[in-house]
């Protein structure tokens, strides 16, 4: 900041006298400000919806609105806007109570020349921060710019990393006679190499690597084998290269440019429009609706407002799916996009984006505003009858609000905050609207969460524990559940509860899932090669279960290990699941294509559990561990237990019962005719597969 910097100042003083020292106090020391004195907090909120401002400097002990008031407007609004806070008092506590409610920093009352530093520092620190908000935008337009090239290139590229292919374009999969690029991601590239020709290519590998970037590039022949078996000459052009964050080895062979492109503008544009419409609706689609909010974000304004709606229909799948089906659905479907897209102006961008879920794009509306129209959609919609087969429905939906603004870096983040808003609207009975509010972050914590789990992932400080099944039954089937844990820098290890929620906000979950599940199968493949009949369960989080590309990686994965997919079964919250009944259903149905399954866990906390087993083809169900606990630490009455064991049983599903802490409980798990038991008294998680099942038959 220099010194003509004019700072756009919010002031919260009970005195308005106060408020005018304060900026003249700041004019005589070269620092002018627009500012604008504050007495309601319907004030307040009015100016940061419709302006833009660089700091608010408040007293501590101002009433209306109060600091802690304030605060909670700026978290709400998404607004990036530094409170420095004044306090009359030398009390040291002062300082530390006023930054655990969200200030930057607090300054005596008339310690001028030290609110002057933290002035200089806030505005500076708030430069870097649109700086690097900028920055961000213009690296993720560029890598989707690269991976769009690299996706359509005629040049066949691949990436290698540690033997295997972490990606491989379509004209890469078309050289060696494959018909998709995801069948050769993570698939061992001497599978394509002539067998005579292994060595040489490993040689030429471990030279090439061991020479480091600065060798440039080198040209590779040698004797490929097509998918179907048939032998090919490839000639590769070899180079050190970093694909998405990580050092690999790029593979490239160069396609002849006598081809001339046939498709005119025209066929072009029509393809175009197909690849973004949503055939069901006619709205445009989910694709469509991503590509428009990244464009959006990365080009969007200091003074610039937009608001994202998610619409969810309200128990779409109980009361449309289950009662008209397919053609039903689609009906309905149709029809609440027909309303939906008369209630849409002009300039909104109305996409379906999943299965009973719209987006609605809004330009120009501030929060209020935009909360207001959602409610309002959500009586329309309420009041609106539709006809199918010659019944009349009538639906509700939730909505969840999200606000775009200067301080928006990505479209994942604003489609997750409004679907959290969403989920909470629904969680409360539905047919409502809720704008998006951040949670207010734990201040005390000492270390930095996000920070350490990338660097877990970046230095391979992971570890999995396995803890054995026990069949009740006499069955041989030999079942761990795989635990995960995060090495710190101390050593000490993290229990998840304490990361995967932060790995969930910064969206490093789904790498941290799959790392789990590459290392497992390793583990599971050395096991099984000894003759063991060990199966493992591991768990999946709530994004890798919504995340469609998951299920052809498996299959790749499994395929590269030479595992069968059977050994392994997958597991997700029971919450997770009822929430994302779909795409649980959908993953679950691609399971059973590959022979494997889906186990549900903490199974029977939900108001009515078993509606998700009329969606989603569970094959085991581990029960919530609270059942257990209750009869062995609080005397309670095994009776629900038993039942709901019962009820699965008649729902021909395999139960484990878990929490197992001592032998008083397994007389009635044995009558109760559970199938299998897990807890600490038969093993604690270790990092073995060491236990003695022989012990037990």
């Amino acid at each position: 900041m220099t010194s003509i910097d004019t700072i756009r100042l919010i002031i919260l003083n009970n005195s308005r006298t106060e408020a005018e020292r304060l900026i003249s106090m700041l004019h005589n020391a070269g620092r002018p400000s627009r500012a604008q004195h504050v007495d309601s907090e319907e004030a307040l909120v009015k100016l940061l919806q419709e302006q833009t401002w660089d700091l608010l400097i408040g007293n501590d002990n101002t009433t209306n609105p109060t600091p802690q008031i304030a605060l909670k407007h700026i978290r709400r609004l998404n607004k990036d806007v530094p409170v420095i806070l004044l306090h009359e008092d030398e009390e040291p506590f002062a300082q530390v109570e006023g930054m655990k409610m969200g200030a930057v920093d607090v300054v005596n009352l008339d310690d001028d020349q030290h609110l002057l530093m933290v002035i200089q520092r806030e505005m500076t620190n708030r430069m870097d921060r649109q700086a690097r908000r900028a920055a961000d935008r213009r690296f993720r337009e560029a890598e989707r710019r690269s991976q769009q090239l690299l996706d359509s290139s005629r040049d066949a590229i691949a990436y290698v990393q540690d033997g295997l292919y972490l990606y491989a374009n379509e004209s890469f999969a078309e050289l060696f006679g494959f018909e998709n690029r995801d069948e050769i991601e993570a698939l061992p590239i001497m599978d394509m190499v002539a067998d005579n020709e292994q060595n040489k290519l490993k040689n030429f590998l471990k030279e090439f690597s061991l020479k480091g970037e600065d060798v440039g590039s080198s040209q590779l022949a040698f004797g490929g084998v097509m998918q179907d078996g048939t032998p090919t000459a490839i000639n590769l052009e070899v180079s050190h290269v970093t694909y998405d964050e990580e050092p690999c080895i790029q593979f490239l062979a160069r396609a002849t440019r006598n081809e001339a492109s046939s498709n005119s503008e025209e066929l072009q544009a029509q393809i175009d429009q197909i690849k973004s419409q949503d055939l069901v609706t006619g709205l445009y689609n989910r694709q469509h609706m991503i590509q428009t909010l990244e464009h959006t974000i990365d080009h969007i304004g200091d003074q610039q407002s937009l608001s994202l709606l998610y619409i969810e229909l309200d128990k779409f799948n109980e009361r449309v799916s289950s009662a008209y089906g397919v053609a039903g659905s689609d009906l309905v479907l149709g029809d609440i996009s027909t309303v939906l897209r008369e209630k849409s102006s002009t300039t909104d961008i109305l996409a379906r984006f999943g299965d009973s879920t719209f987006t609605l794009l809004i330009p120009n509306i501030k929060a209020d505003a935009a909360v207001n129209r959602a409610v309002q959609l959500c009586k329309t919609i309420e009041q609106h009858i539709i006809e199918v087969d010659g019944k009349t429905i009538q639906l509700t939906c939730s909505i969840g609000v999200s606000i775009i603004n200067e301080t928006s870096t990505n479209a994942s983040t604003v489609i997750e905050q409004a679907r959290s808003a969403m989920e909470k609207v629904g969680a409360a009975q539905g047919n409502n609207a809720s704008l998006f509010e951040p949670e207010v972050a734990v201040t005390d914590a000492v270390r930095d969460i996000a920070a350490e789990i990338q660097h877990a992932l970046d230095n391979d400080r992971f570890r999995l524990l396995f803890q054995p099944i026990i069949s009740l039954r006499g069955s041989e089937e030999e079942y761990y559940e795989v635990y995960l844990r995060m090495i710190n820098d101390a050593g000490v290890e993290i229990e998840p509860d304490d990361f995967l929620e932060a790995a969930n906000k910064i969206n490093l979950s789904i790498k941290i899932d799959r790392w789990v599940i590459l290392e497992s199968i390793k583990m599971l493949s050395q096991h099984r090669s000894k003759g063991n009949k060990t199966k493992l369960i591991v768990n999946l989080g709530r994004q890798s279960l919504c995340d469609e590309t998951l299920l052809p990686w498996l299959a790749v994965a499994f395929k590269a290990a030479k595992l069968a997919a059977e050994t392994i079964t997958f597991q997700a919250n029971e919450v997770d699941v009822t929430n994302h009944l779909n795409a649980a259903k959908s993953f679950a149905d691609g399971l059973e294509k590959m022979k494997t399954q889906l186990s549900i866990t903490n199974f029977g906390c939900s108001l009515n559990p078993f509606n998700a087993l009329k969606h989603v083809s569970a094959g085991m169900i581990k029960i919530d561990g609270s059942f257990t606990s209750d009869i062995q630490h609080k005397n309670e009455s095994s009776a629900a237990l038993i039942e709901l064991i019962e009820k699965l049983h008649a729902e021909n599903k395999v139960t484990i019962v878990p929490f197992v802490e001592n032998a008083s409980v397994l007389s009635t798990l044995w009558q109760a005719g559970a199938h299998y038991i897990q807890g600490h008294y038969l093993q604690e998680p270790t990092q073995g597969l060491n236990y003695d099942f022989n012990m037990e038959s």
